[in-house]
């Protein structure tokens, strides 16, 4: 995802590449360098000293590390690290690339979006009335057709007592959706969560409630694949009839998803599952050191939180959520292999333009037609 802007950037631009070895699959390679041969124009800084893994987190010399990049003096800084603290001392402009994702909407898995604010999950730039009239007009199909689905395709148009009963949910308690992360050693966002650890935010949720509510976990695809998660599933069947694991055989995202739909209300950490929430308009407590847009209402503490599911309070409004997943479908997810390096730094000069919204959205809707088809 990196290499092709990188390209982009370089036909128009002086590129500096700072980056540690490869190590735990993040820095660079012989293949990952060999991969770049083509593209001409790339001074390549590759930090290989005793604390290079460091970088990834806690840089043991971030002095250094600013000094080297103010030698450089860019104009622009493109980030992809969980270190943010370093950064954001470099001079120039500076952007955090990420992945795209806005559950349930399917998007391309190569997106990423260009975020000033390290996951500042549901942020936008500041709009006008005519910039939020024209998200909201041009999504409104896309919108609509994605809440007929939700309601009418299966699984989705089940009856919520029979989605409760395949997933071993009791009926007649509040159910608690919690999606963990990914916890894995390449994982190395996880001090940007509240808890580390997925068996400590299991802990720390359980031991607040009662039984009025019952602890619906869905774990990350991605841990059954790569991640040995017997304990955290142990864990959760010591808890007894106070936690549920939702079952996923096939690793998937969809079980996730629905869960949520159904549920009464949401915890997360920094999982982007936090925006099929506010879809669905649950109540939500966020467990993070990261910033969440004011429009998601989330809760930061469990206390109002539980008070929120007791009463039924809902989450996120309906206008609100529609015009973020416009912006976010429409607007902020850019194709890296289609990307020009002019257009780079126009987003990043101009983080709003509404003559971006018809390509945006042709190539949201290019992609759903294959992913309609394969299925």
């Amino acid at each position: 995802m990196i290499s092709p802007l990188i390209g982009a950037l370089a036909t128009e631009t002086e590129v500096h590449v700072v980056v540690p070895p490869l190590w735990r699959n993040t820095g660079v390679g012989p293949a990952q360098v060999e991969g770049c041969s083509s593209i001409h124009g790339v001074e390549w800084h590759i930090v290989n000293d005793p604390d290079h893994r460091s970088l990834r987190t806690y840089p043991a010399d971030s002095d250094g590390v600013v000094e080297f990049v103010q030698k450089i003096a860019p104009d622009y800084v493109f980030c992809r690290s969980a270190d943010i603290a370093t950064p954001s001392r470099f001079p120039g402009k500076i952007v955090h690339l990420l992945e795209s994702g806005a559950s349930p909407f399917a998007l391309p898995l190569d997106g990423m979006i260009l975020q000033r604010d390290f996951w500042h999950h549901g942020a936008m730039p500041v709009l006008s009335d005519e910039d939020r009239e024209s998200l909201d007009a041009a999504f409104a199909t896309t919108w609509e057709r994605m809440q007929n689905r939700l309601e009418n395709e299966p699984p989705f148009c089940l009856p919520r007592d029979q989605v409760l009963k395949q997933m071993g949910l009791p009926e007649g308690r509040k159910i608690i959706a919690l999606p963990l992360e990914y916890e894995h050693e390449e994982a190395f966002t996880g001090f940007h969560n509240r808890f580390a650890r997925n068996l400590d935010l299991i802990d720390h949720v359980a031991e607040a409630i009662d039984d009025e509510f019952v602890l619906a976990i869905a774990d990350h695809p991605l841990n059954y694949k790569h991640v040995d998660n017997r304990l955290v599933h142990s864990a959760i069947r010591a808890l007894g009839s106070r936690a549920q694991l939702v079952p996923n055989a096939g690793a998937r995202y969809l079980p996730t998803t629905l869960l949520i739909k159904n549920c009464d209300g949401l915890v997360v950490q920094n999982t982007k599952a936090l925006y099929a929430g506010a879809f669905f308009g649950k109540p939500t407590l966020r467990l993070s050191h990261r910033p969440t847009a004011d429009w998601i209402g989330v809760h930061g503490e469990i206390t109002p939180f539980l008070s929120d599911v007791r009463a039924g309070r809902a989450g996120a409004s309906v206008n609100q959520a529609r015009t973020w997943f416009a912006f976010h479908v429409m607007h902020e997810v850019i194709a890296p292999a289609k990307i020009e390096a002019a257009e780079i730094l126009d987003r990043v000069e101009r983080p709003f333009s509404r003559d971006r919204l018809q390509s945006g959205l042709e190539r949201f809707e290019a992609y759903q037609s294959e992913v309609d088809w394969a299925a």
